[in-house]
C-alpha cells in the first residue's frame, strides 16, 4: 500500500502535529551525511551488540574492529537495509572498549564509520557509581529535524539544530541509556513546515529539513523512520558514545495501538488496517535497526552491587483498550511476563529495582474507550489496574524494598507518588512507589494529565503546558524547549539513588536523592524541588561525615 501524504494534524493528543504550511523552505538536506552508521546496546558485564549500516546502499562484507583488531565480519544486503548486529562476548567488566565498523563493497571500496566506545556493565558485587539517563518521545507530532532550532545551554552554549536534546546526554557521559518508546512516530509525518500553537493561536512555523511527509505502512517506510532520526548528527554521536537499551511503545507502530486490532475508517491509512500487520513490519525495521540480535522481549539487566533494571513489554501482550474499564482483568503484560517480573524483582540481591515503564502507572493516558496505561480516571480497580494490583500485593507481600519506576510517554514532566494512605480503590495492602516521568525529548507537549487515584497516585511535582499557563493539550513545539526532558539517575557506591528530570537545555527541573530501606537516615528523602543545595549539604553531608567519624 502506498503512503498516505498528511499535514500530520489529528484531534488526538498524541497523533499528528497542529498543522502545515506553505513557507518557503530551503533546498532538501540529506537524511545523512555518515558513510556507515554505528551505535551500541545491550550492555552486560562481559558482552554487548554493536549494530551498524551502510549507508552506501550496496551489498557490502561489514567488518567489526574492536581495540583496533578485528573481531568479526558478516554480509549485509537489501534483506536486512544493510544491517547488521554483531555480539560481541568474552568482555571484561568495567572497562572501555573503542570500535569501529567497515563497509567494503566487491570491488573493494572501503567506508569507515566514526569512532565508537562503551564501557561494559560492573559485576553483581562491585559497589561501583553507576550513571545513565532515560529517554523517549522523537520526532512526534511532526516535530522533525530543524536546522534552525536553537538554544542556549546551562554552559552559556548556544546549540543549534537538529535533536538538541542529544547534544545535552552526551555532555554528562551516562555509562548507558534507556529508550522508552516512541522513539519514532511511524504514524506521524513530518513535513516540510507546520504551525504551532499554543492550543488556541498560532505561535510560530516549525521547520523540518530534512523532510518525511508519510505515514509508514510498508516495512520499507518503517525503515525510513529509523534511518531519518538515526540520520541527526547529534544522536549518531550520542550513540556512538552510549550503550542503549530498547524498548517499544505506541507510535513505533501507530497511536494506542493493540495485538488484534483493526483500524477503520483511520485518517491516516487507506481503507481498514490491521494493526497485528503493520506490527510485524515496525517490529522487523525496529530489530534491524537497533542494537538487538533477532529475538526483542522483555528482560532485566544487572549494573553492579546496587542497581537492577528490568525492561517489560506494556505493548505486545496486552488486551484490547477498551476492556481496560472493564471490572474484570484486562492484561497490560499478561500471566507469563507477570510471574517473570514478580520473580525477577524478588530473587534480585540489587538495592534498587528499577522498572523501566514505558507506560506510566498513575497517570492516565488515553480516553474513554481508549485508555493506553494502567489508569482510567475511575477510583475503583479496573481492567489492567487489577494486573498491577497483584504486582503491588506481592512486593508488599515479599517485603521488596527499594523499587522505583522510571517512566515516559505522556510528554509532560512529573514525580508522582503511589500510596496506600491516599488510595481509593478499596485496597491499601502496598509500597508506597515513587514514579519519575520524563519527555518529551524533542515532540509536541501536553498535559499534565488527569491523575487516576485507585493507588492512591498523586504530582510531587509536574510540569506541562497546563503549568506554564497554556492550554492543557496545546501540542507545544520544542521550541518552547522549558516543556521538553529527559531523565538521569545515579546510584552511589553507597547505594543512594539520585534522580535528576533535566530540560534539553541541561537545567535540572526537579531532582530526589532517595536512600534505600537498608540506609535510610531520616523518614523521607531529600527532595531538591527547588534547588535547595545548602539542606542537602547539611542534612545528608554532615551524616555522611558523622558515619565515617563512629
Amino acid at each position: 500500500m502506498s503512503p498516505v501524504i498528511v499535514d500530520g494534524s489529528n484531534s488526538s493528543s498524541n497523533a499528528g502535529a497542529s498543522g502545515s504550511t506553505e513557507s518557503s523552505i530551503s533546498a532538501e538536506l540529506p537524511i545523512t551525511t555518515s558513510d556507515v552508521f554505528i551505535q551500541s546496546g545491550e550492555v552486560s558485564d562481559t558482552s554487548i551488540n554493536i549494530m551498524a549500516r551502510c549507508n552506501n546502499e550496496a551489498e557490502s562484507t561489514m567488518k567489526l574492529w574492536l581495540d583496533g583488531a578485528e573481531v568479526d565480519s558478516a554480509v549485509v544486503t537489501a534483506d536486512t537495509d544493510f544491517t547488521n548486529t554483531f555480539k560481541v562476548d568474552g568482555l571484561s567488566s568495567q572497562t572501555k572498549y573503542s570500535y569501529q565498523v567497515q563497509c567494503v563493497t566487491a570491488d573493494g571500496v572501503a567506508l569507515d564509520s566514526m569512532d565508537g566506545s562503551f564501557t561494559t556493565a560492573p559485576g553483581e558485587e562491585d559497589e561501583v557509581e553507576v550513571s545513565f539517563v532515560w529517554a523517549a518521545d522523537l520526532a512526534g507530532q511532526g516535530y522533525g529535524r530543524n536546522p534552525n532550532f536553537s538554544l542556549t545551554n546551562t554552559n552559556g552554549d548556544t546549540v543549534t539544530g537538529g535533536y538538541i536534546v542529544f547534544d545535552t546526554m552526551e555532555a554528562l557521559q551516562p555509562d548507558f541509556a534507556l529508550f522508552q518508546g516512541d522513539m519514532i512516530y511511524a504514524d506521524g509525518a513530518i513535513p516540510a513546515a507546520i504551525n504551532y500553537t499554543n492550543g488556541t493561536e498560532v505561535l510560530g512555523t516549525w521547520v523540518n529539513n530534512p523532510s518525511l511527509d508519510f505515514v509508514a505502512v510498508t516495512l520499507d517506510e518503517f525503515r525510513a523512520n529509523w534511518k531519518y532520526n538515526h540520520g541527526d548528527d547529534k544522536m549518531q554521536s550520542f550513540l556512538a558514545k552510549t550503550p542503549i537499551f530498547v524498548q517499544w511503545d505506541d507510535h513505533e507502530v501507530t497511536n494506542n495501538w493493540y495485538p488484534t486490532e483493526v483500524l477503520v475508517n483511520s485518517p491516516l491509512y487507506e481503507g481498514n488496517v490491521s494493526a497485528d500487520e503493520l506490527y510485524t513490519r515496525s517490529l522487523q525495521a525496529l530489530i534491524e535497526f537497533n542494537p538487538i540480535e533477532s529475538e526483542f522481549t522483555y528482560r532485566s539487566q544487572r549494573f553492579g552491587k546496587h542497581l537492577e533494571i528490568f525492561f517489560p513489554d506494556f505493548r505486545s501482550y496486552r488486551d484490547p483498550n477498551p476492556d481496560n474499564s472493564n471490572p474484570t482483568l484486562a492484561d497490560m503484560m499478561g500471566p507469563e511476563q507477570v510471574t517473570w517480573l514478580m520473580d525477577g524483582l524478588k530473587s534480585s540481591t540489587a538495592t534498587w529495582k528499577i522498572i523501566s515503564a514505558h507506560d506510566p502507572l498513575g497517570v492516565v493516558t488515553g480516553s474513554e474507550g481508549d485508555y493506553d496505561a494502567f489508569g482510567n480516571e475511575n477510583p475503583a480497580i479496573l481492567g489492567r489496574e487489577l494486573e498491577l494490583q497483584e504486582l503491588l500485593a506481592f512486593i508488599n507481600d515479599n517485603g521488596i524494598e527499594n523499587v522505583v519506576s522510571l517512566t515516559s510517554d505522556v510528554h509532560f514532566t512529573a514525580h508522582v507518588n503511589l500510596s496506600p494512605d491516599r488510595a481509593e480503590g478499596g485496597f491499601t495492602d502496598f509500597k508506597p512507589l515513587d514514579e519519575f516521568v520524563i519527555g518529551p525529548i524533542h515532540a509536541g507537549s501536553f498535559g499534565p494529565n488527569y491523575m487516576d487515584t485507585s493507588f492512591g497516585a498523586q504530582y510531587e511535582y509536574e510540569m506541562g503546558p497546563l503549568s506554564l499557563g497554556y492550554e492543557r493539550w496545546a501540542n507545544l513545539a520544542p521550541e518552547v524547549n522549558e516543556l521538553q526532558s529527559f531523565g538521569h539517575a545515579s546510584v552511589s557506591e553507597t547505594g543512594e539513588l539520585h534522580v535528576k528530570l533535566i530540560g534539553i537545555d541541561g537545567s535540572v527541573m526537579h531532582e530526589q536523592l532517595l536512600s534505600p530501606v537498608s540506609l535510610e537516615v531520616s523518614s523521607g528523602a531529600v527532595d531538591f524541588s527547588f534547588g535547595n543545595a545548602v539542606t542537602y549539604f547539611l542534612s545528608f553531608g554532615l551524616i555522611s561525615l558523622l558515619s565515617h567519624l563512629f
